[in-house]
């Protein structure tokens, strides 16, 4: 239904505490007591009108059989790749998936066996380490590297010694939680790298929607890659799973899908489909003023930082709604918990995140104006010494 237009009122607070969702009715068991939750991957914002209408819509038929319109959602998928990131995938090669944790998990098992090694790049999203761990492989780490400003850049001197033993390298892309949209000459020097190693790509790309950089989608260069992603984190659907893999090269498809199959992830859930669709195909201006919205939190943060609190080291991400803090100069990780569970705000703590992340936490400021300002004197009364 292209009909119905968005309004945008991302300073609208949405109170969600009693909705069931992880992010505010879980937080003081996540934290051991009530806090200002800025801590999981989601946005307290509403979902766009086009996609509340449609599944409106689609609510109000009121039997909810086994789904058959995936080919509706796949071909929106496509669409808004060749719109948004200059991409247009054959068809055969875009796929349905529950989501993209499991896919990751599926490509493990697809491509290595037990034992075999697999390249991480941390500080990482953890169910990029998880999925290895928790199916036998073993935890290749080649950790990125950053700079007195807080630019990270991937460590190209452990990536050219892992490659020669790994069978697959996870890539975050853009890089959650550092910041970091990877250029196409980083990527270009990544996919040769593993191309003559033989080494495999699964490439999560589920942020890059809200780039502020030019992104590029790994395998539009490189082929042999498996480029996964949903409508969950830039249309804020994330509790609706659902996603697609895109994979160019048939060989690659084959023992993925054979696994996606063995695995019973190969579809999604009605709604996930409807909602997918709709933000795909109506979404875009929605998710422009969406941008938007979130680089001039991110500059607020900046400003707020440099005022109040210059020694927290900050750079604002090229991606998103995630502010990646080093906080060191203020304690131990131990100490510095504490000292925020004091202040009452919830944040990711940095060593969840793998090597590299002591000394940080991981800020989510997908939240009206208001609310991200609350967030932030409570983080200035945590450290404030």
């Amino acid at each position: 239904m292209s009909a119905a237009q968005n309004s945008v009122d991302f300073d609208r607070v949405m109170p969600r505490r009693g909705t069931g969702c992880l992010k505010w009715d879980g937080a003081a068991e996540r934290f051991g007591a009530e806090v200002l939750p800025m801590w999981v991957a989601d946005m307290d914002f509403a979902a766009p009108d086009t996609v509340m209408a449609d599944l409106q819509e689609r609510l109000n038929h009121p039997v909810f059989g086994y789904p058959g319109n995936e080919g509706s959602m796949l071909q929106a998928a496509a669409d808004w790749l060749a719109r948004r990131h200059n991409w247009r995938p054959e068809s055969d090669a875009v796929t349905c998936i529950s989501g993209v944790v499991p896919a990751l998990y599926a490509a493990v098992r697809a491509f290595t066996r037990p034992g075999e090694a697999i390249i991480v790049m941390p500080p990482i999203y953890p169910p990029f380490m998880t999925a290895v761990e928790d199916n036998g492989r073993e935890l290749l780490l080649a950790p990125l590297i950053a700079d007195d400003t807080g630019h990270y850049r991937m460590n190209w001197d452990a990536l050219e010694i892992a490659v020669q033993r790994a069978k697959l390298l996870l890539l975050c892309s853009p890089h959650n939680p550092v910041g970091r949209v990877w250029t196409p000459e980083e990527l270009q020097r990544l996919g040769t790298l593993c191309a003559e190693a033989g080494c495999v790509i699964v490439s999560d790309e589920i942020h890059a929607d809200l780039s502020q950089h030019p992104h590029r989608p790994f395998p539009s260069r490189f082929p042999r890659a498996i480029f996964l992603t949903s409508a969950g984190k830039s249309f804020n659907l994330a509790g609706l799973g659902g996603g697609v893999s895109v994979i160019p090269d048939a060989q690659l498809r084959r023992a993925f899908l054979n696994e996606v199959q063995r695995s019973q992830i190969q579809h999604t859930n009605l709604f996930a489909l409807t909602a997918m669709t709709s933000a795909w195909r109506h979404g875009a201006e929605w998710q422009a003023a969406l941008r938007q919205y979130l680089s001039n939190n991110a500059r607020l943060i900046a400003d707020f930082l440099a005022e109040k609190l210059p020694e927290v080291g900050y750079r604002q991400p090229e991606f998103g709604y995630l502010a990646w803090l080093d906080v060191h100069p203020y304690g131990d990780d131990e100490t510095l918990a504490r000292r925020l569970l004091q202040a009452g705000l919830g944040l990711n703590p940095g060593p969840s995140f793998g090597p590299g992340g002591e000394g940080f936490v991981r800020l989510n400021f997908a939240a009206p104006r208001s609310v991200l300002e609350e967030g932030l004197d409570r983080l200035r009364r945590a450290l404030h010494r």
